[in-house]
């Protein structure tokens, strides 16, 4: 029984599964002429999910085996409809005997929680709480050194040369030349996902139909969009891969990496999330303070995903005399698509 790279979000595994050397029709997502990979023994794959699994205890009141292993982590392809089968044959290796790990419940040591959590053993939501209602600059659950660790893992180099790009809706009824394209003036600086209020940062995306949609603007808008070239190479974090670092590259500190892998993953969530025109600035806060801290370590930037374009990439670049705007063409929006879902206030 084969699995095959399509199986797999992972980079790190599907390069593993790949380095096989072996062409094949996958099992799983029935894919054909494809690297695959075996499941039914013993491999380095095998013995790598097990080491994650075996970071957990089971716990009554956890969440299930499969299920963690799907959502937490960005090991499997989770638009695979047979992905609790593909676990499940992949258990029956590791432990021989698979069918009771359908319902087993775990959750992560809370030793290990407490000694190698970003947040000393406090979740997201908690740090979030903390920050905005009770102590903002020294509530005691950062734990700095242990988060830059992971920053390496995360950080993407942009070479000279880059094009970016940055919307920005006429105010008025002309558009906007280049010296209005760049971060507002001091006294118009704005709170924002990556910058407190007062300070500058340059927002910009990877493509112009990113800075359109990021930008939010209405049917019949008139928008100058600008075009941005970068002067030195630069490394940035992108925050949304620090919840794609892989077991394979940090299987040394498996139950550090394993700590944080829900926290992650709420952070890259949390920054990506467009604010509603009725919510706080203070919602801002939690995710500031981690760009700060980023910042502090000497990256020029962070980058996050797009939730207002698909595959598109926010880029937000903490000195914008790292980039030089070499042209402005404007635009009218024509059309906007809705989407949406029922939806029920909560009480």
């Amino acid at each position: 029984m084969n699995c095959c790279t399509e199986c797999f979000h992972d980079a790190q595994i599907r390069a593993m599964i790949t380095a096989n050397n072996q062409i094949g029709e996958c099992n799983f997502c029935g894919s054909k002429n494809i690297p695959i990979y075996p499941v039914d023994k013993q491999t380095d794959l095998s013995d790598l999910i097990s080491e994650v699994i075996n970071i957990y205890e089971e716990f009554d009141d956890g969440e299930p085996l499969f299920q963690l292993l799907i959502n937490d982590w960005n090991i499997f392809n989770k638009s695979l409809t047979r992905a609790n089968n593909l676990v499940e044959a992949f258990c029956s290796v590791i432990f021989g005997e698979c069918e009771s790990n359908h319902n087993v419940k775990v959750r992560i040591p809370r030793s290990a929680v407490e000694n190698y959590g970003i947040f000393g053993g406090h979740s997201w939501e908690e740090f979030s709480t903390a920050i905005k209602r009770k102590n903002r600059f020294h509530n005691g659950f950062f734990r700095a050194d242990q988060f830059a660790t992971f920053l390496t893992y995360a950080t993407k180099k942009y070479l000279k040369g880059t094009v970016l790009f940055r919307a920005r809706i006429w105010p008025d009824n002309k558009g906007l030349n280049i010296s209005e394209m760049g971060a507002p003036p001091p006294g118009r600086r704005k709170a924002g996902r990556v910058n407190p209020e007062g300070i500058g940062v340059l927002y910009l995306t990877s493509d112009e139909k990113t800075a359109l949609c990021e930008v939010r603007a209405s049917a019949f808008d008139f928008v100058s969009v600008g075009r941005f070239r970068l002067l030195k190479d630069i490394n940035v974090v992108n925050i949304s891969d620090l919840n794609n670092i892989s077991p394979v590259l940090y299987s040394s500190g498996l139950e550090s990496l394993t700590a944080n892998i829900k926290i992650f993953n709420d952070i890259a969530k949390e920054i990506a999330k467009p604010l509603r025109r009725n919510d706080s600035q203070l919602e801002y806060l939690p995710t500031q303070y981690i760009t700060e801290f980023i910042k502090s370590k000497g990256y020029a930037g962070v980058e996050f995903a797009s939730t207002m374009a698909t595959g598109g990439n926010n880029i937000a670049v903490f000195d914008e005399a790292l980039l030089e705007c070499e042209s402005v063409h404007d635009v009218e929006i024509k059309k906007l698509e809705y989407s949406y879902d029922d939806f029920t206030p909560s009480v």
